[in-house]
């Protein structure tokens, strides 16, 4: 959990310095804000398939741990029918 932190961290941060960059450059207003509005777009684009690229693997662990317990549970439940038996 804490290297996903430090890398959206690290991916905003990015973001925040091309912008600032971009304020800074020597151009219209006009153009400044399309440019900005281009890089936010594409940086939007890049964290939020990195966000669903990391929710699809949890989704996956969590079901694949759900699965496991299932046959625990189920191998537990025959383990105690044969005892009560």
């Amino acid at each position: 959990m804490s290297s996903t932190k430090f890398i959206l961290g690290a991916l905003v941060g990015a973001v925040v310095g091309v912008q600032i960059g971009i304020l800074i450059a020597p151009e219209k207003g006009e153009v400044t804000r399309k440019k900005i509005s281009k890089k936010s777009g594409e940086y939007f684009d890049e964290v939020t398939g990195k966000l669903n690229g990391y929710f699809d693997g949890l989704t996956k662990k969590v079901s694949e741990a759900s699965d496991e317990v299932e046959k625990l549970a189920q191998k537990a439940k025959l383990e105690a029918e044969k005892l009560t038996k």
